[in-house]
């Protein structure tokens, strides 16, 4: 088989496309707020106008057009899919305890963190999508560096941010020659997760153990403030702009949200089971909740915070059995189609949520325990 590798970012730098610059204006959007609306406590809100994505450098290719990797946690394993079709292009074997997937900016490579089992992982498995079968081509040692989680890609793909739990550090990695640079101490317990805003200048580590969010300057390597947000605190996500922090709270069953300037808490949601991941879709519009207790998938507005709906996924014709133990996880976004994949770790399968409709698209199949999710542009002829 033969592929050709489209990106959202092949041509534009991930710099440019934070904001959100193209040849093409954007359509009129008469449901966007004015650029210069501000949120609770003055704080100055993402605006959908602002942080819209469209450089759309696919435009001879239908919608959810791209592959979708999915981290397998008990099979030692990750799914690469097609995000059109959800048929299987490869099952590939990638080490013990994959957790988390982050996808590089042209889109051809996948990163899966290699948390580990019982003994503690090291690692990162590093996935050629644009191959005819997409397969493990290196593994990067992070050393003493143990218990990977969450990963975000930065400087156009040419570095990674990663935690490791049991350092209590936000690693910054030379992804093209496999080695950690730089340390940055998060000043927490159970770093599990990181969110990096658009532009990869700023990014966010949410530590479990002591309910605490730890902010980092990825241009100048430097630790941030850390400060009390919500007991915990497993789930987080920034917005486009990284004007606001969505952060789970996985004991008070809420979602808190922060004022990201100032550290001020804006607003609560709350009304759900777990919330175990959050993610804020590309165009900064909807939040998404992955929420395993009530195996429900929540959508809210950024700017009211009120919920725009619930997907019920026992009510949903397509789940496997037991629908009822579906168990929503991993969150990822495809930024031109305005959808959300979501792992479902009980039935081992992905669901597609329209996020402008609200409803579901359809289902696709896994390994053994899928947790995190990837979404790649790349397009496969």
């Amino acid at each position: 088989m033969s592929t050709r590798l489209l990106s959202l970012a092949a041509v534009v730098p991930l710099a440019l496309a934070a904001a959100c610059r193209s040849s093409n204006p954007p359509p009129p959007d008469t449901d966007s707020p004015p650029i210069d609306a501000r949120g609770p406590a003055g704080a100055r809100r993402d605006s959908i106008r602002r942080n819209r994505v469209i450089e759309n450098n696919r435009p001879d290719v239908g919608p959810r057009a791209g592959v979708l990797v999915v981290a397998n946690q008990q099979a030692g394993s990750a799914t690469v899919l097609d995000a059109a079709t959800f048929k299987t292009i490869a099952t590939v074997p990638v080490g013990n305890g994959p957790h988390e997937v982050a996808i590089s900016p042209d889109g051809r490579w996948a990163v899966v963190t290699l948390y580990g089992d019982a003994t503690a992982g090291n690692s990162l498995a590093v996935i050629d999508l644009a191959a005819e079968t997409p397969s493990v081509v290196r593994t990067i040692s992070l050393g003493q560096y143990s218990r990977p989680h969450g990963a975000a890609f930065v400087r156009a793909g040419a570095k990674l941010v990663v935690t490791s739990e049991t350092a209590q550090r936000l690693l910054l990695v030379d992804f093209v020659n496999g080695r950690v640079d730089t340390a940055l101490a998060t000043n927490g317990r159970g770093s599990h997760l990181v969110t990096v805003q658009r532009d990869g200048r700023r990014a966010w580590t949410g530590n479990i153990a002591d309910g605490t969010v730890t902010e980092y300057d990825l241009e100048t390597l430097a630790t941030g403030r850390t400060y009390p947000v919500a007991p915990d605190d497993e789930a987080i996500a920034a917005t486009p702009g990284g004007v606001q922090l969505w952060v789970g709270s996985n004991s008070a069953k809420t979602v808190t949200v922060v004022n990201s300037a100032d550290a001020k808490i804006v607003g609560t949601v709350a009304g759900m089971g777990r919330p175990y991941r959050v993610g804020v879709a590309r165009t900064g519009r909807v939040a998404v909740v992955s929420d395993p207790d009530s195996n429900r998938v929540l959508l809210f507005d950024i700017y009211t915070r009120k919920e725009l709906a619930r997907v019920d996924l026992a009510r949903e014709k397509g789940v496997g059995a037991p629908a009822a133990k579906a168990g929503p996880e991993g969150i990822a976004f495809d930024p031109i189609a305005d959808l959300a994949y979501v792992t479902l770790h009980g039935t081992n399968q992905v669901v597609a949520i329209d996020l402008r409709g609200y409803k579901v698209l359809g289902f696709g199949a896994t390994g053994t325990g899928p947790d995190g999710i990837g979404y790649s542009p790349l397009v496969r002829r």
